[in-house]
C-alpha cells in the first residue's frame, strides 16, 4: 500500500468521523439529554449545562480532526516542512487544552449538582490528564518542528 493510497484511506476515515460527530451533536445528544430529563424529574436542570458541555467536548475532537486533515495535506504536497504548518499545530494544541477544560468544567459542574457515578467520574479526570499530555506532547513535537523548519531553510541556503 502506497503513502498516496495510505493518506486517502485516512482522510477518508477522518471525514467520517467529523460526519459522525456532527450528527451526534446535532441528533443524538439533544433526543438522549431530552429523554434523560423526563426520565430523572429531579435532574432535568442538568440538561442545558451538560449537553452544552458534550457537545463543546466533541467540537474540540472535530477540531482536532480538521488540524489533522490539513496536516495531511501539508505532508502530501510536501509543504509540512513551513510556517504554515504552525498554524495548524497550534490548532491541535488548542482543541486538546479546550477538551481539558470542557472535561475539568464537567467535574466542577457534577461536583456542585450531582456527582455522576465513581467511574464517570474518573473517565473525566483521565480526560483532563490525557488533553494535557497530548497538549505537551504536541507542543514538543512543534518545537521540532521549528527546528527541522530552520534546518531546511539552512540547508536550502547552502545548496
Amino acid at each position: 500500500m502506497g503513502p498516496r493510497l495510505v493518506v486517502n484511506v485516512l482522510r477518508f476515515l477522518l471525514i467520517g468521523a467529523v460526519v459522525a460527530i456532527a450528527v451526534v451533536q446535532a441528533v443524538f445528544l439533544p433526543l438522549l439529554s431530552g429523554e434523560m430529563a423526563r426520565n430523572l424529574p429531579g435532574e432535568a436542570y442538568m440538561r442545558w449545562p451538560i449537553l452544552t458541555l458534550a457537545i463543546l467536548g466533541l467540537l474540540c475532537v472535530q477540531v482536532a480532526i480538521v488540524c489533522t486533515l490539513r496536516l495531511l495535506g501539508f505532508t502530501q504536497d510536501g509543504r509540512v516542512f513551513t510556517p504554515a504548518a504552525f498554524r495548524w499545530v497550534d490548532g491541535l494544541i488548542a482543541s486538546f487544552i479546550g477538551a481539558s477544560l470542557v472535561c475539568l468544567a464537567t467535574i466542577i459542574y457534577q461536583s456542585q449538582t450531582v456527582a455522576g457515578p465513581p467511574l464517570w467520574m474518573l473517565a473525566l479526570w483521565g480526560g483532563v490528564l490525557t488533553g494535557v499530555a497530548l497538549a505537551l506532547l504536541t507542543w514538543t513535537m512543534r518545537a521540532l518542528l521549528a527546528q527541522a523548519i530552520t534546518l531546511r531553510t539552512d540547508m536550502e541556503m547552502v545548496i
